[in-house]
């Protein structure tokens, strides 16, 4: 008696089985339809770069899947190649949209291996025309790798020469990390290295503070500036 029950619980579980692989199987065949196909593509965020129809044309046969089947991961990542995306996310709206919110990067200078440099310290790969919508660009140059630290002594250099009007257009630094600066006046300055650490923006400090006194010297005004000797600095004047 015992047997014959446990028969017939393994023809049941046999069949359970059999009827789930069926269902399993139709749900996959009808998740492939093309009746899930995303037919249209929305952009959202402060986007000045990207649009829809470009965005579509950069990942055209970079994603597979539809609605059911999409990895969302891989779509962000995809997404993420498009020139100017800085960061996606990407999600399913029923039936048949993806919504991709993008952040782009927002261009501060052009390092000097072509490539766009963002605010963020982010060297990234975009056509420099498309970039002055926020204004002029810093000419940066140096080492990839010191591209954050040449935003952030950017933003520095900036502060310290505020109170002379004068705007940083290009930032250098040297294999060794000795920093260079060249402002709108035209004016260049050697900053050296940064030893001890604070030493670079200390050194800008004091010329900012002997400007006017410097500038009161000569009826022309300084150009170029070398600020790496230890107890003072060097000073050329224009012609």
């Amino acid at each position: 008696m015992n047997s014959l029950r446990l028969i017939q619980w393994a023809t049941r579980l046999i069949v359970l089985l059999a009827i789930l692989l069926a269902l399993v199987q139709v749900a996959r065949w009808v998740a492939q339809r093309p009746w899930f196909d995303f037919k249209r593509v929305e952009v959202r965020g402060d986007v000045r770069h990207v649009t829809s129809a470009e965005l579509r044309a950069a990942i055209a046969g970079r994603l597979a899947g539809n609605y059911f089947t999409l990895r969302l991961d891989e779509a962000r990542r995809a997404v993420e190649t498009v020139p100017w995306v800085a960061q996606a996310t990407v999600r399913r709206v029923w039936p048949d949209l993806m919504v991709v919110e993008l952040t782009e990067h927002r261009a501060l200078g052009l390092w000097d291996d072509g490539r766009l440099v963002s605010d963020a310290g982010v060297l990234f790969t975009a056509n420099p025309a498309e970039a002055e919508v926020y204004g002029p660009l810093v000419e940066f140059g140096g080492p990839p790798a010191l591209a954050g630290e040449a935003v952030r002594r950017h933003a520095a250099f900036t502060a310290a020469l505020a109170p002379l009007g004068h705007k940083v257009e290009q930032v250098q630094v040297s294999e060794r990390q000795s920093w260079s600066l060249a402002t709108d006046a035209p004016l260049q300055v050697q900053l050296g290295r940064d030893e001890p650490p604070g030493q670079v923006e200390q050194r800008l400090r004091q010329i900012v503070a002997a400007y006017p006194q410097l500038a009161a010297h000569s009826s022309h005004p300084p150009r170029r500036i070398d600020a790496r000797y230890p107890n003072g600095f060097a000073v050329a004047f224009a012609p």
